[in-house]
C-alpha cells in the first residue's frame, strides 16, 4: 500500500482562490439553514420505527428548527474528539477519486489506510473498519445500500447497546477482552471532491446532554431487518460547525460512541443544505466506520 501523509490541520495549503469564484480561503461561510430533530414529548424516550434512507422530512416525527452552522476553517485545531466529540485532520489518500467506485479497493486498500490513521490520531492500540457507505446528493435510488443520498436528519450512526453486539459480532473470539478495554465507534468522513453542497455538519458534543439522545429503530430495505441509530431533541445550546469547501484531502473523525467515562461521548451529525450553494455540484462523500480500541 502506498504511504499516506497525515497532517495537523494547521499545515493545510493555501487554496487558490481562483479555482472557484465562490470561494473565498479566508472569509468566513456561516450557513443558516434548518435542521430536522426528533419530536419528543420527554427527552430519552424511545422512536417507533423508522425507513432506511428516508431523507425527506416526516411531518408526523420531526421538526425543523433554525440554526447557524458555523464555519471553522481556520480554527480546525481548537477542536478534537474527547472535548468536541469531531476531529479534523489533513490526509491525502493513497485512492484515487476512480478507486472510490470499485468497492474491492475501499476493502482492500482503503479499510487499512483508515485504520491507520484513527490509531494514529487516537493513540489507539487496535482498530477494525467494519463498514463503508458511498453517498452522494443525485443517486437516483433511496433503498440502495452502497450509494445513498446525504441525510439531512441530525443523527448518531449507532447506539451504545448496537456498539456492543457490532464488537461481538466482528470480533467473536476476542468480545469479552475487547469489551472490558475502553472501546469507541468512530466515522471517518471524507468528500471525493471539494464539497461546496450539502456538507457534513457535526455539533459540539459537549452541548448535547446524554438524555436529548434518543433511539430510533430503522427498518432496512431488501428484507435487511432493523437497526438502531440515535435521534436527537432540539436544544438552543447546541453548537454546530462545518469546514467549507473541504476537499479530498481533508477527513473528519466524528464519534459516534466512546465507553470511557470523562469525555465527550458522542457527536450528532447531519448534512445540511445551504440555499447559497444549491447550484453547485453535488457532493460525494466515503464514510468508514471503526470500531476503536485502547489497551
Amino acid at each position: 500500500m502506498a504511504s499516506t501523509a497525515i497532517l495537523n490541520m494547521s499545515e493545510v495549503a493555501h487554496y487558490e482562490p481562483a479555482m472557484f469564484a465562490t470561494f473565498s480561503p479566508t472569509a468566513k461561510h456561516d450557513i443558516h439553514t434548518d435542521l430536522q430533530y426528533v419530536k419528543v414529548s420527554k427527552a430519552g424516550e424511545a422512536l417507533g420505527p423508522s425507513t432506511w434512507g428516508k431523507t425527506d422530512f416526516e411531518e408526523d416525527r420531526e421538526e425543523l428548527v433554525p440554526v447557524v452552522v458555523q464555519d471553522i476553517r481556520g480554527l480546525e485545531n481548537q477542536y478534537t474528539l474527547d472535548t468536541h466529540g469531531f476531529q479534523l485532520v489533513k490526509h491525502k489518500s493513497s485512492m484515487s477519486k476512480q478507486d472510490f467506485a470499485e468497492g474491492n479497493k475501499i476493502e482492500n486498500m482503503y479499510y487499512a489506510e483508515t485504520a491507520e490513521v484513527v490509531k494514529r490520531v487516537t493513540n489507539a492500540s487496535y482498530v477494525r473498519v467494519i463498514h463503508h457507505v458511498l453517498r452522494n446528493s443525485s443517486s437516483p435510488d433511496p433503498d440502495c445500500l452502497s450509494l445513498t443520498r446525504p441525510l439531512y436528519k441530525v443523527h448518531v450512526d449507532s447506539t451504545p447497546a448496537r456498539v456492543e453486539s457490532t464488537i461481538r459480532l466482528f470480533e467473536p473470539g476476542n468480545a469479552d477482552s475487547l469489551l472490558k478495554k475502553r472501546y469507541a465507534l468512530i466515522n471517518v468522513w471524507r468528500p471525493l471532491k471539494r464539497c461546496f453542497k450539502d456538507p457534513l455538519a457535526y455539533c459540539d458534543g459537549s452541548t448535547v446532554p446524554e438524555n436529548e439522545f434518543v433511539v430510533r429503530e430503522l427498518v432496512m430495505p431488501n428484507g435487511e431487518g432493523r437497526k438502531a441509530n440515535t435521534a436527537v431533541a432540539k436544544n438552543e445550546s447546541h453548537k454546530w460547525h462545518y469546514l467549507y469547501a473541504m476537499e479530498d484531502s481533508e477527513i473528519v473523525l466524528v464519534k459516534c460512541w466512546d465507553q470511557k467515562e470523562g469525555v465527550v461521548k458522542r457527536c450528532p451529525h447531519s448534512a445540511v443544505r445551504d440555499p447559497a450553494m444549491e447550484a453547485m455540484e453535488d457532493r460525494e462523500s466515503v464514510e468508514v466506520r471503526c470500531l476503536v480500541f485502547w489497551d
